[in-house]
């Protein structure tokens, strides 16, 4: 299953992770989501079914500049 962490600079308050959360887990394709709003990051466990450029995507459409961070 692979696994991909975004940089989400916008992450400031609790109300930006908690609303990031929420559309990663109505993205269909996610298992697993987990959002630190300390280090402004998202890490998303997915089925090869959704590219990760399509999860930045779902995040900058709600307003969350999105990127993949590199490992």
């Amino acid at each position: 299953m692979p696994e991909t962490t975004f940089h989400i600079p916008g992450l400031l308050t609790q109300d930006d992770a908690d609303a990031v959360m929420f559309e990663l887990q109505d993205l269909p394709c996610v298992n697993q989501a987990d959002v630190n709003l300390g280090g402004h990051t998202a890490w998303v466990s997915h089925t090869s079914m959704i590219a990760p450029e399509d999860i930045a995507a779902a995040l900058q459409e709600a307003g969350y500049e999105a990127r993949v961070q590199s490992a």
